[in-house]
């Protein structure tokens, strides 16, 4: 008891205390990062190699493999898997969880770098740790009618770019589609025979000539001078002119062998949003970075600038993650004041004391309050895990005052009945032991402390779990202890304090009978009266089950025993996931093209798809990605992601639905497409813990592509039979049909020729070769050379 006596003799002190815990736990939760995932130290490293367009049976042996080899060096590595490509190949490096992942990314990028002299020149070796942060939180489409996509593409990269990087927190603008200007010479077949020139002799006199080059620093005139040799161009005049030497013959302009203009360059990526072509652009926030925060300073960038956008230029959310997080933060939020009202009618219904009612539920708020500073101190954010705990622990935090009030008011009762006499019997002296309030707390102390510790026990296994079941249950395990611990203080010493303080007892003589009731006590005296018969027969009710388990004790052995065979039962019957099932009003749709088919087949076969989309009334907007992927990963032309952001929950049917009906509508107007539907934060879960977003993944090894290829299929025949499973794929990735130039060795030597030579020549006969670069400003465009007939996509 000399606790309460003591902290009410010191309660000025312990209120200023839990003003200043209050304030700084606000400011703290205001200030706290926000995403929806908590930070996760995922194993995983991911490492992207691209080599142009070398075939995928050549990038096996002489990438793949060595990088393999390579990462497989790196201490604490544990598997690495590998996806190869025509030009491209993905390893994914799992380590053991717990492992220093900065270290482990150094290590990764320094065994890659080891063996790049075993890799072909060309190669350029991208190492990313892969972890919550690594995928965008918000997602823009920037669409016109009138300007081009390459404008577009130039506003988004030296606009729009520089400014959004700005913003605090943001980590990368990703620019995604459009199409990028360049300067291209497509050259005559005809004139160039004429002055017996091939294409590769033009790409070797730009190289030579449009070049600035530093021959050193020489002191003049009391000045130090840096020497230039510059034959660099600026435009398309100047590029015209340059010389290209003829054998035996005098020198030939650029626009004496064909034309030079300025076009869109040479992409195998599209992106499209609301039935239009657009430039997308993806926010990646700093792992420390609060995802509400980013997604207002976006917004402040357009208030601050309304005529920032090009004239008839659209802005277009297509993905937003901070509402998610607001949404969960309002949910929080209103599970808060909801537990407040109703514990505070509870205990008003019950207790019919308005003093005692404020004290009680004014413990929730504070004790929220405290666990955001705790959280802050811990190095926690504000995810779903955590508000999860929070939410979750508001039952037991209005337990603790609840129960130590009402034990408190039992005593204050009693005591009122006593003689006013003695003033021992009534708080009238701080050192009496007899303190209703003191006794009160006192009385309940163990039983608190005791509840409390077997709570936090029980959650000290979430604590040792490992592997990503772990690192997402230990914030929400840490949340819920440190709301508990609070939440006891407060009721063990704040709660006896103010009932002190704020709530005054006036003792009766044992002549004066009952106290006169309260004009609070006489407005609820009806409802109170309502629930008096209630009360009785469940009171009633209570003592005869009681009254019936003691007395046959064998009849609470069968039920009890049946209870557990039902829910046995009926856990057999109950689905498992990792994460409780959400509808987050989005839907990431991955699809692909049969193998081979071009880009422009595959774009029109998905502007089909898109019908469907938009014919939809649940979906909002959407966004498609054609090569290239809302994440870090290589992609085919024929391959690719939508992201479909759906209308609000009131206004639409649920997400499984939705699903459902894309999954049908597309399968009937376009049924060579693949699809692979699902929700976007489970798949970014499964791309973090191992790279495999479905629940159901099956491995098979071995050294023979055609029984791999033959068992893998078997093996998805099997998985479609599943009940319940949709979105079956076998694995298999044919990179597609490939045009095969073969030299004639005797035939090349006889003309001079080499196998590299006659790569040389047909380059610029397909896709052209970039033979430098052009300034134009602070600007750099590649230049390209082509042949006249060349198609360009």
């Amino acid at each position: 008891m000399s606790l309460i006596l003591g902290a009410r003799r010191r309660s000025h002190g312990i209120y200023l205390l839990l003003a200043i815990l209050v304030i700084a736990g606000i400011y703290s939760a205001t200030k706290l990062p926000s995403a929806i995932f908590p930070t996760v130290t995922f194993p995983q490293v991911k490492v992207i190699a691209d080599v142009g367009d070398e075939p995928a049976a050549q990038m096996m042996p002489t990438v793949t493999r060595v990088l393999e080899e390579a990462i497989l060096r790196v201490p604490g590595i544990e598997v690495v898997r590998s996806t190869t490509s025509r030009g491209s190949t993905e390893l994914s490096a799992q380590f053991a969880w717990g492992t220093d992942m900065a270290t482990a990314l150094n290590r990764v990028q320094a065994e890659t770098q080891r063996v790049r002299p075993d890799l072909p020149p060309q190669t350029r070796i991208e190492a990313q740790w892969m972890n919550t942060a690594t995928f965008p939180i918000q997602g823009y489409a920037l669409t016109s009618s009138t300007e081009t996509q390459a404008q577009l593409w130039d506003f988004a990269q030296y606009t729009l770019k520089p400014a959004l990087v700005r913003i605090p927190g943001v980590s990368e603008v990703q620019i995604q589609g459009g199409r990028q200007r360049e300067f291209q010479v497509r050259l005559d077949r005809q004139a160039l025979s004429g002055h017996r020139l091939a294409a590769s002799d033009v790409v070797q006199a730009i190289q030579a000539n449009n070049d600035v080059v530093s021959t050193g620093l020489t002191e003049q005139n009391h000045e130090l001078y840096l020497t230039l040799v510059t034959g660099r161009v600026s435009g398309t005049k100047a590029l015209g002119h340059l010389a290209v030497p003829v054998p035996n013959g005098p020198p030939v302009t650029l626009e004496e062998l064909g034309t030079v203009i300025v076009a869109n360059e040479v992409s195998y990526v599209r992106t499209t949003a609301n039935g239009q072509s657009a430039v997308l652009v993806n926010i990646v926030r700093q792992p420390s970075a609060n995802t509400v925060a980013i997604a207002d300073g976006i917004d402040q960038i357009f208030r601050d600038q309304p005529n920032l956008l090009p004239k008839d230029a659209h802005w277009s959310n297509f993905y937003d993650q901070a509402s998610f997080v607001s949404g969960s933060v309002g949910g929080a939020r209103d599970a808060i004041i909801i537990g407040v009202v109703l514990a505070g009618l509870v205990l008003l219904l019950f207790l019919r004391d308005v003093g005692f009612t404020l004290i009680a539920v004014a413990a929730i708020p504070l004790t929220v309050a405290i666990v955001g500073l705790a959280l802050g101190v811990v190095g926690q954010t504000i995810n779903l895990m955590t508000l999860a705990g929070i939410a979750a622990s508001l039952g037991l935090i209005a337990d603790d005052s609840i129960v130590v009030i009402e034990n408190i008011e039992s005593h204050h009762a009693r005591a009122a009945l006593l003689p006013a006499s003695d003033p021992d019997l009534h708080p009238g002296s701080e050192d009496s032991s007899h303190d209703p309030t003191a006794a009160g707390a006192q009385e309940l102390r163990p039983a608190l402390i005791g509840s409390s510790l077997s709570t936090i026990v029980i959650l000290l296994p979430f604590a040792l779990l490992s592997g990503v079941v772990g690192a997402f249950f230990k914030p929400l395990a840490l949340t819920m202890a440190l709301a508990l611990v609070v939440s006891l203080v407060i009721a063990l010493v704040i709660v006896p304090v103010s009932v002190t303080v704020f709530h005054r007892h006036k003792p009766v003589s044992a002549t004066a009978g009952e106290r006169k009731p309260s004009i609070v006590a006489r407005a609820f005296a009806p409802v109170a009266s309502f629930f008096a018969p209630i009360r009785t027969g469940a009171g009633r009710g209570y003592r005869h089950v009681v009254d019936l388990f003691l007395a046959r004790g064998i009849v609470s052995v069968v039920i009890v025993a049946a209870l557990l065979g039902v829910t046995y039962i009926m856990y057999g019957r109950i689905g498992t996931d990792f994460l409780p099932a959400m509808d987050e009003g989005s839907i990431i749709l991955d699809y692909w093209t049969p193998p081979g088919t071009s880009l422009s087949e595959t774009d029109g076969m998905l502007r089909e798809a898109e019908r469907v989309i938009t014919s939809n009334p649940d979906v909002a907007s959407y966004s498609r990605r054609t090569g290239a992927q809302l994440g870090f990963f290589i992609t085919e032309p024929n391959r690719g992601d939508y992201v479909v952001k759906l209308k609000p929950k009131a206004q639409r049917h649920g997400v499984d639905e939705v699903i459902d009906a894309l999954r049908t509508g597309i399968a009937a107007v376009e049924p060579a497409i693949h699809t692979d539907f699902g929700q976007l934060l489970e798949d970014q879960i499964g791309d973090l813990t191992g790279g495999a977003p479905q629940p159901i993944d099956v491995k098979i090894f071995g050294s023979d592509p055609t029984v791999l290829a033959q068992k893998a299929d078997q093996a998805a025949h099997i998985l479609e039979k599943v009940k319940g499973v949709e979105d079956v794929f076998n694995g298999i990735t044919i990179a597609g049909p490939a045009l095969q130039v073969h030299v004639d060795p005797i035939a090349a030597t006889r003309f001079g020729l080499t196998t590299q030579s006659v790569a040389q020549a047909v380059e610029p006969a397909i896709t052209g070769t970039v033979a430098g670069q052009v300034r134009i400003g602070d600007r750099m465009y590649d230049l390209r050379v082509l042949a006249k007939d060349s198609t360009v996509p």
